[in-house]
């Protein structure tokens, strides 16, 4: 019988294959957005899966920057948590439930964006048309978004 699992890479930079019916719980923190260049923000966003009979959660990390000719407020970090929040739960239920796309090593996609559940989280972040409209509605330059690697 062949169970579900979910790859996360942790800290350590190994991918760990988690059997689906162990894990206990995904959480996710958000950064403030910090400058790192003039007019260039980056917001981090924090994984923490928890899995039964792991010694400490697994973390990930996915950054992304993008341009603002002023610094994001409230509102702005608010709604682009709530969009990465959004897209990170639906990613995690897919997973959970066996229905993400089964990655090959030489699958062509599996090599440009990878395989864990981060690497579906980046790929979904980047196709987001809500994230775009939330970084110009308030005031960023939505086609200056880039998710680090």
């Amino acid at each position: 019988m062949t169970s579900t699992s979910i790859a996360m890479l942790d800290k350590d930079h190994h991918i760990h294959m988690i059997p689906a019916d162990r894990v206990l719980m995904l959480s996710i923190e958000h950064s403030g957005a910090r400058k790192v260049e003039n007019e260039r923000f980056e917001v981090e966003c924090f994984l923490k899966l928890s899995v039964e009979g792991f010694p400490h959660p697994l973390e990930d990390v996915i950054r992304f920057t993008f341009a603002a000719t002023r610094i994001p407020d409230q509102q702005m970090m608010s709604e682009l948590t709530f969009v990465q929040n959004h897209i990170v739960k639906s990613v995690f239920d897919l997973d959970l439930a066996g229905d993400m796309t089964v990655c090959a090593p030489d699958d062509p996609l599996a090599k440009e964006s990878g395989v864990t559940i981060s690497s579906e989280i980046k790929k979904q972040m980047a196709a987001s048309k809500q994230l775009r409209e939330v970084l110009a509605r308030n005031g960023a330059l939505a086609d200056s978004f880039v998710i680090a690697r």
